[in-house]
């Protein structure tokens, strides 16, 4: 929870002088302290959420004395769209009254999005990227905030332009495709290099283990993808 001391001067300090005279607080001032309140708190917890409105319409009145405002945090989930907050209003340091402040949250992000559409099974490059301000109802777990987290990855379906990402919608490329002719590292020495050809049966990204066949014998066996193009038997 977050604190807020309001010091009264001038004209009003003058009347809380007398102990007949309450103070009187307006639903404009009480909207913004709680808008600021709620501002600095988004900036320390460098949340993505901002303040479209505040709608308290009430006014209140209160005993003489310096007034302190306890303003609860919004929940963490990161939800935009109306909600409430509570306040509580404390005189020289005694609760006085607790209310409830409409608000209306706001989630914006800025982020990587499609230049153009993206093709299913694309390989995804800087050119095909760009930033822009997304206003987002909800946090998405899996959104991309980073367009390098992405890049060279292919998709695995049709992307809009201005789309947000998720990083399920991308995977590493295939490094081997089906029947392409590969380089086999077939042992590996300091000095000593031994390769052949072959062809893959499989394809597969960087890591994945995939059949290859001799073109002259016909014999297959296992190779792991080292690279693309590359394959390396016995190194497993």
């Amino acid at each position: 929870m977050f604190l807020r001391t309001v010091v009264v001067t001038g004209f009003m300090a003058a009347l809380l002088t007398q102990t007949a005279w309450s103070q009187v607080i307006s639903s404009d001032e009480i909207n913004q302290i709680v808008a600021e309140e709620l501002h600095s708190f988004f900036v320390r917890q460098r949340a993505d959420l901002r303040v479209e409105g505040v709608g308290y319409r009430y006014v209140l009145d209160l005993p003489d004395g310096k007034v302190d405002w306890v303003v609860e945090p919004v929940s963490a989930q990161k939800v935009s769209g109306q909600q409430s907050v509570g306040v509580s209003v404390l005189v020289n340091g005694v609760l006085e009254k607790k209310i409830r402040v409409p608000v209306k949250l706001k989630m914006e992000l800025k982020i990587p999005v499609a230049r153009n559409v993206l093709q299913r099974g694309q390989t995804v490059n800087s050119n095909d990227l760009e930033w822009q301000t997304v206003a987002m109802v909800r946090t998405v777990p899996d959104l991309v905030r980073n367009e390098n987290d992405i890049l060279g990855f292919a998709t695995t379906r049709r992307i809009n332009a201005g789309e947000p990402l998720r990083t399920q919608w991308f995977e590493k490329p295939l490094a081997v495709g089906r029947g392409e002719r590969v380089r086999v590292v077939v042992a590996s020495k300091p000095g000593l290099k031994i390769e052949t050809t072959a062809v893959a049966m499989d394809g597969g990204k960087v890591g994945d283990v995939i059949q290859l066949r001799n073109p002259e014998s016909q014999m297959r066996y296992e190779a792991r993808i080292l690279s693309p193009g590359t394959v390396q038997v016995g190194s497993w």
